[in-house]
């Protein structure tokens, strides 16, 4: 329910404060008082489109915000799933618009974009306007409105969800289809050139260690040359330690304390057999056959052919191999793939029809309570002779909403056939028929506050009085706030405020007060004559009961 608005610096608005209760409040006044500047500031709050014009001319910004007190678990649950921290079960939306364009929306301190907002507005508050009139032209709209009032959003959430399911198979199994017939023009070619790379067998490395060996025979004889040198050297110099031991161990016989010389120069002798030895074998293990250098030739070559071929490293062709692999493996499942696929189309294709038809059964037993409903209140409403009804007829194939056609059908008067309701109403027929759906949907709907503008538009009288009723047979369970032109709907209200004009310092500004006891009256007055005259003062008086 809306509690508050708060209005500053926004078109002929300095400055409003406006409280608001339950029950039903209307807002009256003169034409061009600033009726409809006060509709679009709480638009505002709801998440319509801002416009920088409305800023007050000398401000920088222009400000709105509102207070909500809130039961409904949808607002509860949106409020959770965009991270609003919710306390007392109220809610403090604010909306700022500036000269240079830019707009800013918050609810509960939390930074929202509009689209969010607007989704949070419908929420909050049902706004009949001209432009909500217009929406009962969309089949989107006429559908919504069935389902709710016939209680069949559960089994239509349900039928989606099997619907989505059905959908996302059948996509699967044309993408799997188009994949396998793309990849079987390509079978033969992957067959190729995996077969090319499994014969290629290559190793992260390999090419390296190959390029050193033949980076070591180029340099062979030379290497071999000095090590034979080496060698020579370490021949004589292994003769002359040994000789040397010998000396030392005759002298060891005499002197003990030379055994210490003796071992370090027997160890010393051992090293140098010990690397002589290994010079010898390194120079027998450096002989290259020209057939094992045409080979290492050769595999470098299939390297090289295979990195060119493949992604330009051993790495990346290793990587094409096995997604070759992969892929011909997918093309070899993919039969039975499809299979799987089509066994849960056809499941899911029975589950959705089935689904279709539970919800095509909810619709057409509620349409008939619905439709019988309204053309009741039409015919409350001065469309005695009305005849409405909602058609529900099947479609070909199913979609995403069901399996039906739903229709919106009216007679306005005797003697015609039904037509669309896009075809035949009037402004002030289709302010009716919203004003009929509206109250016939009564404890249906989740939203807490209904607002109505227009809604006495082209009617008067006997079916003014009627509207005015049923407005105020809706505020017994809704908070409804009316602005009106009628005395008969004005007279009906609960709180009734009046908007009008002033002028201070050389501007025009717009103010609003709650109307009460004579100043009421007056009011009421004005709207049915255009005076205060004691007949008109009268006719008020007995209006409000008085």
């Amino acid at each position: 329910m809306l509690e508050s608005l708060h209005v500053r610096n926004y078109v002929l608005i300095d400055k409003l404060d406006l409280d608001f209760s339950d029950g039903f409040t209307v807002i009256t006044g003169e034409t061009g008082s600033g009726k409809s500047i006060i509709l679009g500031a709480l638009s505002l709050l709801l998440g319509q489109k801002a416009d920088k014009e409305a800023v007050r001319n000398g401000s920088d910004m222009a400000e709105v915000s509102g207070t909500f007190s809130i039961n409904s678990h949808d607002v509860i649950s949106w409020c959770s799933d965009h991270e609003i921290d919710v306390e007392d079960n109220s809610l403090i939306l604010r909306r700022v618009i500036r000269t240079n364009g830019r707009s800013t929306y918050s609810v509960n301190g939390t930074a929202l974009t509009r689209a969010e907002g607007e989704e949070l507005g419908m929420l909050l508050v049902d706004v009949s306007s001209q432009h909500a009139h217009q929406s009962l032209m969309k089949s989107d709209v006429l559908r919504k409105v069935l389902d709710e009032a016939s209680s069949s959003l559960d089994e239509l959430d349900s039928y989606r969800t099997s619907y989505s399911e059905l959908v996302a198979a059948e996509n699967k199994l044309k993408e799997t289809k188009e994949m396998m017939e793309r990849s079987s023009e390509e079978a033969d070619y992957m067959k190729y050139c995996l077969s090319e790379l499994d014969n290629a067998d290559l190793k992260v490395g390999e090419e390296e260690e190959l390029k050193e060996k033949l980076n070591l025979q180029a340099s062979s004889e030379y290497i071999a040359e000095n090590l034979s040198s080496a060698q020579d050297e370490l021949k004589s110099a292994s003769s002359s330690l040994s000789e040397a031991l010998s000396y030392m161990r005759k002298a060891e016989k005499k002197d003990p304390s030379l055994l210490e010389y003796s071992e370090r120069l027997e160890s010393q002798s051992i090293e140098t057999e010990d690397i002589l030895e290994s010079i010898r074998d390194y120079l027998s293990s450096m002989s290259f056959s020209e057939t094992d250098i045409e080979m290492m030739n050769q595999r470098i070559s299939v390297i090289q052919r295979m990195k060119r071929r493949f992604g330009g490293s051993v790495e990346a062709a290793i990587e094409q191999r096995e997604s070759f692999r992969e892929k011909l493996e997918m093309i070899s499942d993919s039969s039975d793939v499809i299979s799987l696929l089509e066994k849960k189309i056809d499941k899911l294709s029975k589950d959705v029809e089935v689904k279709a038809a539970k919800l095509t059964s909810l619709r057409k037993k509620g349409a008939e309570v619905f439709s019988k409903r309204i053309e009741e209140k039409l015919h409350r409403l001065g469309m005695e002779a009305a005849v409405f009804t909602i058609a529900v007829t099947p479609l070909s194939v199913p979609g995403p909403y069901g399996k039906d056609k739903i229709e919106y059908l009216i007679s306005a008067n005797r003697g015609e056939k039904t037509s669309l309701i896009q075809e035949t109403s009037s402004g002030g027929e289709l302010s009716r028929l919203m004003l009929a759906m509206k109250t016939s949907m009564e404890g249906s709907g989740s939203v807490d506050t209904m607002l109505f503008d227009e809604v006495d538009a082209g009617i008067g009288g006997k079916v003014a009085t009627c509207v005015a009723k049923e407005l105020k047979d809706l505020s017994q369970t809704k908070q409804v706030i009316t602005i009106t032109h009628l005395s008969q709907i004005a007279s009906e209200a609960d709180r009734h405020y009046k908007v009008y004009k002033t002028e201070e310092n050389g501007r025009t500004v717009s103010h609003i007060k709650l109307l009460e006891n004579e100043d009421r009256v007056r009011e009421i007055a004005r709207i049915l004559s255009g005076d205060e005259s004691e007949i008109s003062l009268e006719h008020a008086r007995k209006m409000l009961g008085e």
